[in-house]
């Protein structure tokens, strides 16, 4: 063997372990950026998961006050409808009232021989036309004059006991009257033949003079019925006329016509007033 020959296999070794080493660091500053990476994108992902809590917890927040918002609402409307309810109950006692009322009046117009329709559902008492008037005429007939004065005798006694009236008219009605009525319509109707000659130019003369004469009628045989008032202490009596507008029957025949050419009184019935629906509120919430 020469002395001072390079040892190949040493050097080879050397080499090889440098590339090793080489590798590793290599590796490891690899392995050192994503390591910052990963704790960088932690960092944003921890950032971004704080915000989204945030989010989360606010709109929960809002979810839970909606909630208790839409529960109060739930609670309000069902007060209300319980009010609805009451009102539509005491409505319903008013209607019931309203038809012993006409009841009452048609008892003591066929006790005095005097006939009348009822309508319950619309609250009208009908007068035909052959019990008052002549064909095409506001005068009245000596039947329907002898009618009127029974009706507004029956009217007298009865109303007062629905409206607002001096005592000495409630002297007879029960305990705890009270003024249910808005108003007493005197309506005028005719049939849809158009008048020919005579005082009036078209129906809608025939119809309201018919229902003056009536009013007239009425209040002169019994004056006592111009004191009665509704709750708002307006006069309970009123006149209406409708011409052919409004017909009883849809009949273009001469039963139809004549069952139109008629004296309506119409009773109607008073809202409860906001002070009545204040107390049933109180009277709900106690």
């Amino acid at each position: 063997m020469k002395v001072g020959a390079p040892d190949r296999a040493g050097g080879e070794e050397g080499n090889y372990l440098a590339s090793v080493s080489d590798l590793m660091v290599g590796l490891l500053f690899v392995f050192i950026i994503l390591l910052m990476a990963f704790a960088l994108n932690f960092r944003v992902a921890e950032r971004n998961a704080g915000v989204e809590a945030q989010r989360l917890l606010q709109e929960l927040a809002q979810t839970q006050e909606e909630r208790q918002r839409l529960a109060a609402e739930r609670d309000r409307l069902l007060a209300e409808r319980r009010t609805v309810g009451e009102v539509l109950q005491r409505l319903a006692g008013r209607e019931s009232r309203r038809l012993q009322m006409l009841q009452d009046v048609v008892e003591l117009l066929a006790a005095r021989e005097v006939r009348v329709a009822l309508s319950p559902e619309e609250g009208i008492l009908r007068l035909p036309e052959e019990l008052l008037f002549a064909s095409g005429s506001a005068v009245l007939r000596g039947d329907g004059e002898r009618a009127l004065r029974e009706l507004a005798a029956a009217l007298v006694r009865v109303l007062p006991c629905y409206s607002a009236a001096p005592p000495a008219l409630q002297a007879h009605c029960p305990e705890g009257a009270q003024p249910i009525l808005e108003a007493v319509l005197i309506e005028g109707h005719t049939d849809d033949v158009p008048v020919q000659g005579g005082p009036f130019r078209d129906n809608w003369e025939l119809s309201a003079a018919r229902g003056v004469h009536t009013f007239t009628a009425l209040v002169g045989f019994e004056p006592a019925l111009e004191l009665l008032r509704n709750a708002r202490g307006e006069a309970l009596l009123g006149i209406a006329a409708y011409e052919a507008r409004r017909p009883a029957v849809a009949e273009a025949t001469p039963e139809g016509r004549r069952r139109n050419r008629r004296i309506d009184l119409r009773f109607l019935l008073a809202a409860p007033s906001d002070e009545e629906i204040a107390a049933i509120r109180a009277e709900m919430g106690r």
